[in-house]
């Protein structure tokens, strides 16, 4: 069988006819394999919105759960048999996609290869047309070593009692307006949910985080889930307390609707959803 490829493409400027390859796809008619670059979306995230940022990265994943692993592959490599939901992956229509998906995301012109298909060349296609191959997957891009801390300590205690690292829309949230991302979610007659802040970053960036973060409360009360109990993890910022940013962080502890928990702390947390019997806030798909 021929395989195909297909680049993913982020455009940076319209005018200047700028972008940036993020991300890969490859078929042979029989297996599909997709992966894009975590490093590559970081360092152009300056570059983007929040929002822009945020249904991005929606998007890149929605494709990583479309073309999910079936086989031995490495980290982040995901393929799938043909028989599966992925049937989109082919010359016509990705072809189609190269032409009409000219928003936050372009695909190239499929092209054939004359190579089997295989881990081995993908990885050497990916590194050629994209950038050098990661053999991890960072959930959250910034891999800031304060989310690093509660994703070690804290994610292996939760896991299956909440739903990690979710993008929340309108589509779950009627009066949520923009994506949010947290933690974690779950619920156990009230909603429950988490959010890492690393208040040593730009204010600016910070204050939108946290602004995010309570807009998505506000969107739950409003959905008639009153009572949620929403957590702030994160570390004290090294800086005078008249910064800005400790100044926030300030008051973020001291909120009477928010519960501030340092990352050293996050047993917190841990007991908090065991002693309470927090389920997932949404059924996780079946594999």
């Amino acid at each position: 069988m021929r395989t195909i490829f297909s680049i993913l493409y982020i455009p940076i400027s319209a005018t200047l006819d700028e972008r940036v390859s993020i991300g890969l796809i490859m078929s042979d008619g029989k297996h599909h394999f997709f992966k894009y670059s975590h490093s590559k979306l970081q360092a152009i995230k300056g570059l983007l919105s929040n929002e822009s940022y945020l249904i991005l990265k929606t998007y890149l994943k929605s494709l990583e759960k479309d073309i999910k692993s079936t086989g031995e592959n490495t980290d982040c490599l995901f393929s799938i048999d043909i028989a599966s939901k992925a049937k989109w992956v082919n010359h016509s229509y990705i072809s189609y996609l190269s032409k009409y998906s000219n928003n936050l995301i372009q695909f190239s012109e499929p092209k054939f290869i004359d190579v089997a298909l295989s881990n081995d060349t993908y990885r050497r296609v990916f590194e050629k047309y994209i950038f050098e191959y990661d053999e991890h997957v960072h959930l959250e891009d910034d891999a800031s070593s304060v989310y690093q801390n509660i994703k070690a300590k804290l994610y292996p205690k939760i896991t299956g009692k909440v739903n990690i690292d979710r993008i929340l829309t309108s589509d779950d949230f009627a009066n949520l307006f923009a994506p949010v991302e947290v933690n974690f979610i779950g619920v156990n007659g009230v909603p429950v949910a988490g959010q890492v802040f690393d208040f040593e970053k730009r204010h600016y960036n910070l204050e939108n985080d946290i602004s995010r973060f309570i807009s998505l409360t506000k969107a739950i009360e409003l959905s008639g889930q009153k009572e949620g109990k929403y957590f702030v993890l994160g570390r004290e910022p090294q800086t005078k307390p008249t910064d800005k940013n400790h100044i926030m962080w300030a008051q973020i502890r001291d909120a009477k609707f928010l519960d501030f928990v340092d990352i050293d702390e996050v047993g917190i947390v841990e007991e908090y959803i065991e002693k309470n019997q927090v389920t997932p806030f949404f059924e996780e798909p079946t594999e």
